[in-house]
């Protein structure tokens, strides 16, 4: 039998492990590099609805924020026509929605987002709100703000406004003090 030294013998075993190894590695163990086609699809659409989600609920706020301003301007305007009353025991006229002085000297209207003043013929002027809201979204003529004088002088007001959130609790069905004028959804009177 032929002798072979222990080195030999260690030698030959690394030599003979080292390309199975290596074999191994390059062979059968593949690293991932991409994601699927499928894989894809799924976050672009999972990103899809969340951003789908979030411009509805974006809308709906900024709806909801313009109806709140709408009230607030309201609020504002009945303070200024009680500002008003109190000059003059009466509320201003109205003419095609706008609000008319109807003080001896000055019968002219105030159109919506302009001063509010009247100047009695014997004084000086006198305003009231500067400048009155304006409604930002709403064009057509029927979705305006539009104040109406009742009686002769007028001793009441009717101010009316389209608010864009139809389930707003303050526009459900029988909750409103008056009547809109055509086209609105939402009135305030005198208090």
């Amino acid at each position: 039998m032929p002798q072979y030294s222990a080195k030999c013998k260690v030698q030959s075993a690394k030599s003979k492990k080292l390309p199975n190894h290596y074999a191994l590695i390059t062979h059968h163990f593949k690293v991932k590099r991409a994601f699927t086609l499928i894989e894809l699809l799924v976050v672009i659409s999972i990103i899809a609805l969340l951003v789908a989600g979030a411009t509805v609920s974006w809308t709906n706020a900024q709806r909801k924020s313009r109806d709140a301003k709408r009230k607030s301007d309201f609020k504002s305007v009945q303070t200024a026509l009680e500002l008003y009353f109190q000059t003059n025991s009466k509320y201003p006229d109205s003419s095609g929605g706008q609000i008319r002085c109807n003080v001896t000297g000055d019968s002219n209207n105030r159109a919506w987002g302009a001063k509010f003043s009247c100047t009695p013929s014997a004084g000086s002027e006198i305003i009231y709100m500067n400048p009155l809201p304006k409604e930002t979204v709403f064009t057509n003529a029927n979705e305006v703000y539009y104040y109406q004088g009742a009686g002769s002088p007028p001793t009441s007001y009717t101010l009316s406004a389209k608010l864009e959130n139809a389930n707003d609790p303050d526009i459900a069905a029988g909750t409103l003090p008056c009547t809109p004028q055509t086209g609105r959804n939402y009135c305030v009177i005198n208090p």
